[in-house]
């Protein structure tokens, strides 16, 4: 009940004293891979005729919202080959119309093959001081035949201004086997900036950006018991008053959901720290957070959306559900929209994409809020 109220009065206050909550949740941000917008023609001619620019290749994984600037950064993991943009960015001021994805923050970053530039992001993470850090695995094609091009690293930008403020070679921390997946920001008490990336070879990564430092944080064996080598390691940033933030992770295919305080990452506490939120009846996808402390999730193959409150046991009796089902799509991120509360989800039909079976097109995506009464049809 209370998410109802919320999205009625947001809306209103974001919309004006006359619009209805669904008109605010029918604006929907349409994309596929013919969404990239080129510089020119000519531009566009060069990448098709050299097979750098395959449609059908594209599917957007992740997102972040800039609400100062009203516009969407959108990771586009190089999985296949053709694809020209790796991180870009859209306008949010025009809805109900297919997307133009622009380079993040140039074309200059998407060249695939320099070191100097991103090769294939795999996620994004807009912190409270509105920095913007993106993880870069450095490997492209990753299913079709993997290419190590790069060094993994993490580049972090000032969205006030778009410029480049570090970049963290990640070579010496990880292993030749590590599968670096998520990517959260917090900040000590006394303002310095932490990194925490998600290796799904069984680590949390913690990187201390002010004084240069890194470190492995290594899982138990027991959280990654029953997953193959291709699982998914979930991480979420879960916000909490008096600097008492959270760390929340769990393996698809795992059995439980845990937790760990940032601050006991940031100490080197480490496993010792690990608490148990709950067990797992099925499958499930944390999708992200509302900026607080309340996680959204599905469960894997089903497109309904929950929310948690983790101040509850990760239980099924604790999870509202806040999206109906669409047959269409699932959702891989939902992160906040900046409007105090306004949550946005990215789904597309990605179990195409995966079988290779999405047509010319490439993948069909959509940006949209999150409003279990104001579901649309699938189109």
């Amino acid at each position: 009940m209370w998410l109802r109220i919320l999205t009625w009065s947001l809306a209103m206050w974001y919309c004006g004293a006359e619009i209805k909550p669904c008109d605010y949740a029918d604006k929907i941000y349409r994309i596929n891979g013919n969404s990239i917008d080129f510089p020119c023609d000519a531009t566009k001619n060069i990448f098709v005729t050299t097979e750098r620019y395959k449609p059908c290749n594209i599917i957007p994984l992740r997102f972040q919202i800039d609400h100062q600037s009203d516009r969407a950064l959108i990771v586009l993991p190089r999985l296949r080959s053709g694809i020209p943009i790796t991180f870009g960015v859209f306008d949010l001021k025009k809805p109900n119309c297919y997307t133009h994805i622009k380079p993040y923050p140039c074309w200059q970053y998407q060249e695939e093959g320099n070191c100097n530039s991103f090769q294939s992001v795999v996620d994004a993470y807009i912190d409270i001081k509105n920095n913007l850090w993106v993880l870069d695995n450095g490997i492209t094609n990753y299913l079709q035949q993997p290419i190590k091009r790069c060094s993994p690293k993490v580049v972090a930008f000032s969205l006030e201004k778009d410029k480049t403020i570090k970049i963290v070679d990640l070579s010496d921390i990880v292993k030749p086997t590590s599968r670096l997946q998520h990517i959260v920001t917090d900040y000590s008490p006394s303002g310095n900036p932490y990194v925490y990336i998600a290796d799904a070879e069984g680590a949390i990564i913690v990187l201390d950006i002010q004084n240069s430092k890194s470190y492995r944080v290594v899982l138990p064996r027991a959280i990654a018991a029953g997953c193959g080598e291709s699982d998914v390691l979930y991480l979420l940033l879960v916000r909490r008053s008096m600097n008492q933030n959270t760390v929340i992770f769990s393996y698809l295919c795992g059995q439980k959901v845990y937790s760990i305080k940032s601050e006991y990452l940031r100490t080197g506490r480490g496993t010792s720290a690990i608490v148990e939120l709950g067990n797992k009846n099925k499958h499930s996808v944390l999708l992200g957070t509302d900026g607080g402390k309340n996680v959204v999730l599905r469960y894997r193959s089903e497109s309904e959306l929950y929310l948690w409150d983790t101040d509850q046991p990760y239980r099924e009796c604790n999870f509202e559900q806040v999206q109906n089902s669409d047959e269409c799509r699932l959702s891989t991120h939902v992160a906040p929209g900046g409007h105090d509360g306004l949550l946005y989800s990215l789904s597309s039909n990605i179990a195409d994409y995966l079988n290779d079976t999405c047509g010319a097109g490439g993948a069909s995506a959509r940006l949209k809020f999150i409003s279990k009464e104001c579901d649309d049809d699938c189109f």
